[in-house]
């Protein structure tokens, strides 16, 4: 008699818990609601409130490409510079600033939290343009300026990069209340030297910065180096650069990737190179892919041939374009005038 009513009772808890999902049930499942989803008119915000996209989708920067099929090509190496991150000191042309193979999303609130560590107070700070200001500062070897520094942030050449650059500013101790315009450049070079090196050592240890800041994330505007695809004529790489840094950024970039340099001459604006294909290997682990692994290790191997290509550049009036050809300057196939473009992009610093 109790395991007959013990059966009843489970049956109608059973019975009592189906009915939860049906038409009727006091709590109705919502799960494919979803689907009947419609469109509402975007949010309208007043024009005095200060908004903005945070998560803005950027634009392709490769169009035009042949509209045809082909064989997907393999699966380009990363660049080597993004292996691991890297923090240098780079002087150009009587300049100085912070290299690092870190978007400016990630700088900026890194160089905000080093500074709030050290104690510097901060002055002023825009972050859709990269720039922080600090407040006057004192330093023990210095009896006779106060000094305040100006960061700004900027996107490098290479893939994913910033740059941060100095600028200092010096007054007499007690009358730094009348200074009026930030100069052009640093009023005391060694200072910002000393500075620029205590903010590059900072950086490079600082293991805490895996934060992005979303209102900096446009900081700097576009990026200084992108590929173009035209549609009627080569594809190239554009450099917002001047020819001197453009030719420096380009002699280091067709070291690595598979590029070297075979000759070069800059007065006519072009580099010989050859090129071997750098091939990426996934490791299959697979008691087939064992096997297939230790067959290819006894077979003899022989180097590829390098190809040998000319890279061009050439000084435009707001930009630096660079273009690649075979030996006798005939063009390339598109798709692989874009993927050794890439290549060249890639490993750009």
């Amino acid at each position: 008699m109790a395991s007959n009513i013990k059966l009843v009772m489970l049956i109608s808890a059973v019975l009592a818990i189906t009915s939860c999902s049906g038409s009727n049930a006091p709590i109705r499942n919502r799960a494919n609601d979803y689907l009947q989803s419609s469109e509402i008119p975007p949010m309208k915000a007043p024009s005095e409130a200060a908004l903005g996209e945070l998560y803005v989708v950027p634009d392709i920067p490769v169009s035009g490409l042949p509209l045809k099929s082909f064989n997907a090509p393999r699966p380009q190496p990363l660049s080597e510079k993004l292996f691991t991150q890297t923090v240098d000191i780079v002087s150009f042309s009587g300049k100085r600033w912070i290299s690092i193979n870190k978007p400016p999303a990630e700088i900026w609130p890194r160089l905000r939290s080093i500074l709030t560590r050290s104690a510097v107070p901060t002055a002023k700070i825009d972050p859709p343009k990269g720039i922080l200001e600090t407040g006057w500062l004192e330093f023990k070897d210095d009896t006779e300026y106060s000094h305040r520094f100006r960061f700004v942030i900027l996107p490098g050449v290479g893939v994913s990069s910033s740059e941060v650059r100095i600028i200092q500013m010096q007054a007499p101790l007690g009358a730094d209340g009348s200074i009026g315009e930030w100069p052009t450049g640093s009023m005391n070079i060694s200072r910002e030297k000393e500075f620029t090196e205590i903010i590059a050592n900072a950086m490079a240890a600082d293991i805490t910065g895996s934060s992005v800041s979303l209102l900096a994330q446009n900081i700097g505007g576009d990026s200084k180096v992108n590929v173009i695809v035209p549609k009627n004529s080569a594809p190239y790489i554009e450099l917002k650069l001047n020819y001197a840094r453009s030719w420096n950024s380009l002699l280091q970039s067709l070291s690595l990737g598979g590029f070297s340099v075979a000759g070069q001459d800059q007065s006519e604006g072009y580099f010989l190179t050859d090129f071997v294909e750098v091939i990426t290997v996934s490791e299959d682990e697979s008691i087939l892919g064992l096997v297939n692994t230790f067959l290819d290790s006894r077979k003899e191997e022989k180097e590829p041939d390098a190809l040998k290509y000319k890279v061009k550049v050439t000084q435009e009036k707001n930009s630096v374009e660079v273009r690649i050809t075979d030996r006798n300057n005939k063009p390339l196939e598109q798709l692989l005038s874009i993927k050794l473009l890439k290549i060249i992009r890639g490993n750009l610093s």
